[in-house]
């Protein structure tokens, strides 16, 4: 039984001591190579942003030069149907004038 307990414990303190020992042995410096990678990263995440939002910019520009141009198809369409209109009528394109009415 004093066997037991004297093997447990010697168990116990061998595995808290190498525990120690694993988590002593490891720093948490940065190396001057991963600095380097992370200023890299950084900069390349820079670039992408950047590009980003350029993209998106020209998106809108893009978006707004098509707007303006369904405006002006829609107007063009626009007047076409009414000059179609109006040759579908002719020669009675102006129902309110009348050639008769005219002053000589």
């Amino acid at each position: 039984m004093n066997f037991r307990k004297i093997v447990s414990g010697v168990g116990i303190v061998s595995i808290i001591f190498s525990t120690a020992l694993i988590f002593s042995s490891c720093t948490p410096k940065i190396t001057e190579e991963q600095m380097l990678k992370l200023k890299e990263l950084y900069k390349q995440e820079k670039s992408l942003n950047d590009g980003i939002s350029k993209a998106q910019m020209d998106k809108k520009k893009v978006e707004g030069e098509l707007n303006s141009r369904k405006a002006e198809l829609k107007k063009c369409q626009d007047d076409k149907a009414f000059i179609q209109d109006k040759l579908s009528k002719w020669p009675n394109s102006w129902p309110d004038y009348t050639p008769e009415t005219e002053v000589k």
